[in-house]
């Protein structure tokens, strides 16, 4: 489906669904503006000072925002104290710490801290040249390195006057970044690693230099390192190699994050939150008598601009997925648009079956074009999100990884089904009983494209898991007007019924036609065989 052209698509649209008026159908569902509405507020939680559990962390001082005092700054915990590390395996190793050694056992700090100087200084002189920049990412990390695309960004695309205010204005506030690392931090963010409950709380600024410091390619390397196995590659080293042109495009981003915020450094805050559903916790399907949420589908959203939602974040297992390399999908977008969305790299061990990342507060600073190999930054963008009052935008991302099916009929079988069940059950399980943490998901073809998955089973699978989570669902299908008809059919077939989740659980092995006509697709004729009175009728599910 995904390699069809425009008028293929129609056609197909025209064959499996002749004379649907699809708004005409779509417009019986739930209004967008009455899901996203009643909680156009953040929703409540404590007060920094009044959380006491040791699993979540603050990199601040507590804190708490106030709208008619917007740019009052968080300051780091243990504000004016010297850098306290710990180098005890659960929490990041960072390039000022004693541990961060050379193979002769020196102290890499200060040689990195010399050739930061230096370019900075060479930058305020306005002496700075790209050859400069290299030289000083080859010296502090060890390698010289392959940075073609960094290079034709530079010295090929910018214009003039943008590879002088990059050199000389927006480079030099970098270095100003990486130098007050043992400042802007006081110690060491801990790790979110599998199988915990814990979350850890930071300044933009924090995270800033944090980047500042992966841009400079500062990190040790995890490829090998005992402990690291299962985390992300941290450094841009990768971004800034030969490669496809969407590499130059997700750098162009990157750098208007880091133009924009040394012009002037935003004051907010930032949540990552790792979050896992106990075994005994699991859901049992076939006794989760809850009706279907009300769910509104569209084919002209892009996921991050429906606000007041949990937008959720087509994963890989290892959060940010191809981000820092060749990849460019949904997550790879999200990330470079939203590029304080990087730091999970660092922080987040890969995810376990049950198991999702929740990123509360990210700014987003980039407008875009195109997906995938179409991709293109497209200028700036003005995040005007509300803050909640510890001064986080009222932005909530999960990250929930699908499953890869190299042979797509395997996700038919129940244990695929139930996996991808439990993974978006975990990821909209409200945190909290408040009222206000049922605000409404807002989704799309998570696990499909080059996961292999089935749009429609995934499609129902997620109104299963909103459904017993108890939060409405938006579905955001990505211009895939044939998905929404068939959805929305089947859909309002399943209301009538008043079906209950329960029963669409023991409906979905038995129910889901494929279509010779229509590939792996819920049409007109297979909605009405999927919603047949007799429910014991056993149907073949895949091809």
């Amino acid at each position: 489906m995904d390699d069809l052209t425009d008028q293929e698509r129609l056609d197909l649209d025209n064959e499996c669904f002749p004379g649907n008026k699809f708004d005409e159908k779509l417009a019986k569902d739930t209004p967008l503006d009455e899901i996203i509405s009643k909680y156009s507020k953040p929703p409540k939680i404590k007060r920094m000072n009044e959380i006491h559990n040791k699993n979540d962390s603050f990199m601040i001082q507590p804190f708490e925002y106030d709208r008619n005092v917007p740019d009052t700054k968080p300051k780091p915990v243990n504000y004016g104290s010297s850098y306290t590390d710990r180098c005890d395996g659960l929490h990041l190793v960072m390039p000022c710490s004693p541990a961060y050694m050379s193979v002769d056992h020196k102290l890499l700090w200060p040689s990195i801290y010399g050739w930061i100087t230096h370019l900075k200084t060479k930058c305020e002189k306005g002496d700075a040249d790209y050859g400069d920049l290299k030289a000083t990412i080859d010296a502090c990390s060890g390698v010289k390195r392959n940075m073609d695309s960094l290079n034709k960004l530079a010295t090929e695309l910018y214009s003039d006057d943008d590879f002088k205010q990059f050199m000389s204005k927006t480079l030099s506030k970098m270095c100003e970044l990486v130098l007050g690392l043992d400042k802007i931090w006081t110690e060491p963010p801990p790790l979110l690693p599998r199988k915990t409950n814990c979350s850890v709380t930071m300044s933009q600024r924090q995270a800033a230099c944090l980047l500042a410091c992966s841009f400079f390619c500062l990190f040790p390397p995890r490829n090998h390192a005992k402990g690291y196995e299962n985390y992300q590659h941290i450094n841009f080293d990768g971004l800034f190699e030969a490669g496809p042109l969407t590499k130059i495009e997700k750098l162009k981003c990157i750098l208007h994050y880091f133009h924009r915020i040394t012009e002037k450094m935003p004051t907010g805050v930032i949540t990552f939150q790792r979050s896992i559903l106990e075994k005994k916790n699991f859901p049992q399907w076939p006794s989760i008598d809850e009706p279907l949420s009300d769910l509104y589908l569209t084919t002209d959203k892009r996921i991050e601009d429906i606000p007041n939602t949990l937008q959720v974040d087509f994963a890989n297992e290892y959060i940010g997925g191809g981000v820092l390399g060749g990849g460019c999908v949904q997550e790879e977008i999200r990330f470079v648009i939203c590029p304080e969305m990087l730091v999970s790299l660092l922080l987040c061990e890969k995810m376990e079956k049950n198991e999702c990342i929740y990123l509360i507060g990210c700014e987003r600073f980039s407008s875009y074009k195109g997906y995938a190999n179409t991709f293109q930054f497209d200028g700036d963008y003005r995040d005007e999100t509300p803050k909640d009052h510890w001064g986080r935008k009222w932005c909530h991302l999960v990250a929930m990884d699908a499953v890869y099916f190299n042979d797509p009929s395997t996700q038919y079988h129940p244990k695929e089904i139930e996996r991808e069940l439990l993974k978006a059950y975990t990821s909209f399980l409200p945190q909290d009983a408040y009222e206000d943490s049922y605000f409404a998901i807002a989704t799309g073809n998570w696990g499909c494209g080059a996961f292999n998955g089935d749009r429609q089973l995934k499609a129902i699978i997620q109104l299963m898991a909103a459904s017993a989570a108890r939060r409405p669902i938006i579905y955001a299908a990505f211009g895939d007007k044939k998905l929404v008809a068939s959805f929305a059919y089947i859909y309002e077939e399943l209301k009538t019924h008043q079906v209950k989740v329960a029963d669409l659980f023991y409906m979905l092995p038995l129910k889901i036609v494929s279509s010779s006509s229509c590939p792996l697709g819920l049409t007109p004729v297979g909605a009405n065989h999927f919603m047949g009175s007799d429910f014991s009728i056993p149907v073949d599910l895949g091809p």
